[in-house]
This record gives C-alpha cells, sequence and structure tokens, in this order.
C-alpha cells in the first residue's frame, strides 16, 4: 500500500514537471513568433513595402502586383510623349512585391501627371500610401500618384503634362519624401519603367545625404 502511493506520487510530480516543461516551451515559441513578426513588420516598414487591408468595393493598391506582362508596352500607345512626374532618382525599383517604382526627390516638388487624361480619384489611402491621385489615360492607361504632400486635382478634371496635380510629401507609409508611381494598363499593373523615360538611379556619392525610405 506505502510503494503503491509512493509510485503515485512520484508519477505524479513527474507529470506535473513534464507538464510545466511543456508550457513553458509553448510559452517560449510564442514569445519568439512575436519578436519574429515584430522584426519583420519593421523590416517591410523601413523598406517602404505596405500592407493592404482594403474592404471591397473600395478600390485600393495590393502588396502582390498581380500582372502577366504580354510583350512589350511601348509609349507610342500615347498620343503625347510620357514624362516623369518630376526631376528624381528611382529608389525602389517594380517587383512582385512592390507594384510601382518610387521616385526620391525633394518635399514640395511639384508633380505632373505621366501624360494626359482625367482624374478618376483623389484623397487619401490610411492603409500605407496616404495623399494620392489616380489619373485615367487613353487605351486602358491609368496612373497613380502617393504619398502626396498636397493635392491640387479634384475627381472630373481634364489635366496634361503641364498640370500640376499635387506636391511631394510624407504622406502614408515613408521616411522620406519620394512619389510611388503605379500604372495599370487594364487594370493589370505593368512596371513603369517600360514606359517612362530614363530614370536615373541615387548617385552614391549622395545616398547618405538624401533622406530616402529604401536606401
Amino acid at each position: 500500500m506505502i510503494d503503491n502511493w509512493f509510485i503515485n506520487k512520484f508519477e505524479s510530480s513527474s507529470f506535473k514537471r513534464s507538464f510545466q516543461a511543456s508550457l513553458i516551451k509553448t510559452k517560449f515559441l510564442q514569445a519568439s513568433l512575436i519578436r519574429l513578426f515584430i522584426l519583420l513588420f519593421i523590416f517591410f516598414s523601413l523598406s517602404g513595402y505596405y500592407p493592404n487591408f482594403g474592404i471591397p468595393p473600395v478600390k485600393k493598391s495590393i502588396v502582390y502586383a498581380q500582372v502577366e506582362q504580354r510583350g512589350e508596352v511601348i509609349a507610342e500607345s500615347f498620343a503625347q510623349p510620357v514624362i516623369l512626374p518630376h526631376p528624381g532618382y528611382l529608389s525602389t525599383r517594380y517587383s512582385p512585391y512592390h507594384p510601382g517604382v518610387d521616385i526620391a526627390s525633394g518635399l514640395g516638388m511639384p508633380i505632373h501627371p505621366i501624360n494626359q487624361g482625367v482624374v478618376e480619384e483623389a484623397g487619401t489611402d490610411f492603409f500605407g500610401l496616404g495623399k494620392y491621385v489616380v489619373i485615367s489615360h487613353q487605351k486602358g492607361f491609368k496612373s497613380k500618384y502617393a504619398h502626396m504632400g498636397k493635392i491640387y486635382v479634384k475627381v472630373g478634371q481634364e489635366v496634361t503634362t503641364e498640370s500640376t496635380i499635387g506636391e511631394v510629401g510624407l504622406t502614408g507609409k515613408t521616411s522620406g519624401p519620394h512619389t510611388h508611381l503605379e500604372i495599370t494598363l487594364n487594370e493589370k499593373f505593368i512596371d513603369p519603367q517600360t514606359i517612362l523615360p530614363e530614370l536615373p538611379n541615387i548617385p552614391l556619392a549622395s545616398r547618405d545625404d538624401l533622406p530616402l525610405h529604401s536606401l
């Protein structure tokens, strides 16, 4: 009887220690996952990427560029030459995780449409893009300008390459003045560099001087 009592006591104590060890491992794993999530969030934030939590029917940019390039997109699709929205340097290229290009420039730099068109949207995206403008062009092209400091146009307004639609700003998720430019063709993202004039890379000598978000 006494032996059984000691055995039960030992087994109970052993089970308890095992259970406590299991709980400690679970808590450690949870803490590690939380730390990993925070580090990834900081990394993507500093890299200039942004999450999107758009709820239909609101139209917002998506993180993954769902695009299938079908042949070469040429600038001759436009009646007028395509221009850069403003002088600057390429700070972030187009990729499957970044459906546009970032053009670094000075704060307050005037922004012009890449081509003539009609303002389709003008507002604020609270999930990363900040103040933005969408312009509808001919033949199914659209251009989107984000992180603007000021907006000078309204929906339905006709614009040309000489129009000033706003200024380079710091709104949304960004740590440096730049314009996030997206271009779509028939609602599909395309690489803006396939139709834009040549966009220079950031000069190595000035990397320490420019407050860019993606260096």
